[in-house]
């Protein structure tokens, strides 16, 4: 008999001899003249599964990750991002970003008051020498930092060292590990942040765990500062009072899929398999090669002396095979858990015919590199002051000096380029079209 706390249990044992029901949800359980979705999954979405209900199996999960505590989201990563800085805001005044944080912190900032501090950088993502040299110098009054690691292309820094310089000056570190949520199945060689030190970790599970869009996990590690009751506070202001129970269950599935022996082989694999796609591109020499900073195991960033990246993707796709992203500089491929042997040998046959094809064109390129999205924010007001402020609408190219009440976002994968309280200056105005409308402090 299985005795382990379980959401589906809950979802199924509900009610069971009841013959009418008088309340909502209006679907009652079945699909009647629906035509998309079966009775099954119409059953599922009864009845609600509040938090309160669900404590014992978040209880048992925090086992599995070894956390203090592991919560279950259903509002995605971007709900654990905004209760985490509404924690942050309840307690400190000023927070360190990098420049690779999504745009969700940047509303929490907002939401919050808090002051705004941007970790300077080569990349957009920080490394931990400069985290810890910004917060040596010019952010010696943060009293919190935010870090989005690993990078959305794969790359890592040391978490370890920023945590432990944190942890020495009582620092609250927070992790948006949403590109991450696979670590803890992977090799023993690649930690998450929940080993090493992180007071909140974030995991968005259906981009690496296999969850239905829109579920996510908020850790507090063992040995973190902040208590359950505190993320309690932050995440009420961002809860649903009816939560899906499609997603719950969903979290629940994959989850208990991954940890158990065959989910940990399927990760394991799909590693060996993306090595010999590399051992496969290392005798292609520049002609199509990838980027060897790319540490996730999951992950290949192609990238050729002779065509950009736009190109590759366009002759990956010809050939039936997508990708995550291309730009000048690459083409991102991620690969799953869920791909097979025969997926694998496929990309392996087109990337052969690629190769091919590129070293008979053999024209050089100039590609631009990372660095064209790095800028050292001015920040003039604080974001929550810009974003409530009395504003005016006008081109880009006609805003240079002045100080912005909005956003703007890159994407993939969703990153700030401009924020409430920044000054727009030629850096904005050289990499985006001129007559983009933004908001401007009147």
């Amino acid at each position: 008999m299985n005795t382990k706390p379980s959401a589906y249990n809950i979802v199924e044992s509900h009610a069971s001899d009841i013959k009418v029901r008088l309340y909502t949800p209006a679907h009652q359980g079945v699909s009647g003249q629906f035509k998309y979705l079966t009775d099954r999954i119409y059953e599922y979405d009864v009845p609600f599964v509040t938090r309160s209900k669900l404590i014992e199996v978040e209880k048992y999960f925090s086992e599995l990750y070894n956390t203090k505590h592991t919560f279950f989201l259903t509002g995605g990563a971007t709900q654990g991002v905004l209760a985490a800085i509404a924690l942050l805001g309840m307690k400190h005044r000023k927070i360190a970003i990098g420049l690779n944080s999504h745009i969700a912190v940047i509303h929490g900032i907002v939401l919050t008051g808090l002051e705004l501090f941007f970790i300077p950088s080569k990349l957009l993502m920080p490394t931990a020498e400069e985290v810890i040299s910004a917060l040596e110098t010019e952010g010696q009054e943060v009293d919190a930092v935010f870090l989005t690691h690993p990078s959305y292309e794969g790359t890592l820094a040391d978490i370890q060292s920023i945590a432990r310089y944190c942890r020495d000056r009582n620092i609250d570190l927070i992790i948006d590990e949403a590109h991450g949520s696979h670590f803890p199945f992977m090799e023993e060689n690649l930690k998450s942040a929940i080993e090493e030190g992180g007071d909140i970790v974030i995991h968005s599970l259906h981009k690496y765990v296999g969850s239905l869009v829109q579920t996510a996990l908020l850790h507090i590690p063992k040995n973190s500062r902040i208590t359950q009751e505190q993320v309690m506070a932050g995440l009420a202001l961002f809860e649903n009072t009816t939560r899906s129970n499609l997603l719950i269950l969903s979290i629940e599935d994959a989850i208990q899929s991954a940890f158990d022996l065959r989910g940990k082989s399927l990760f394991v694999n799909a590693s060996v398999q993306c090595n010999q796609l590399r051992n496969l591109l290392n005798s292609f020499s520049n002609v199509l090669t990838y980027d060897a900073n790319v540490c996730d195991p999951l992950k290949i960033f192609l990238c050729s002396d002779y065509a950009t990246g736009d190109e590759i993707a366009e002759l990956l796709v010809e050939r039936g095979v997508d990708s995550e992203y291309s730009n000048e500089r690459g083409v991102l491929l991620i690969f799953s858990f869920q791909h097979r042997e025969k997926d694998f040998f496929y990309v392996a046959r087109v990337l052969e015919e690629i190769y091919l094809i590129i070293l008979q064109q053999r024209e050089q390129r100039n590609v631009k590199d990372e660095k064209s999205f790095t800028r050292q924010p001015i920040m003039r007001v604080l974001p929550r002051e810009a974003f409530f402020a009395e504003k005016k609408k006008i081109k880009l190219g006609e805003a240079k000096g002045m100080v912005s009440c909005s956003s703007l976002k890159k994407i993939p994968p969703g990153i700030a380029i401009l924020v409430p309280g920044e000054e727009i200056t030629e850096w904005h105005l050289e990499r985006f079209d001129r007559e983009t409308l933004v908001e401007v402090m009147a």
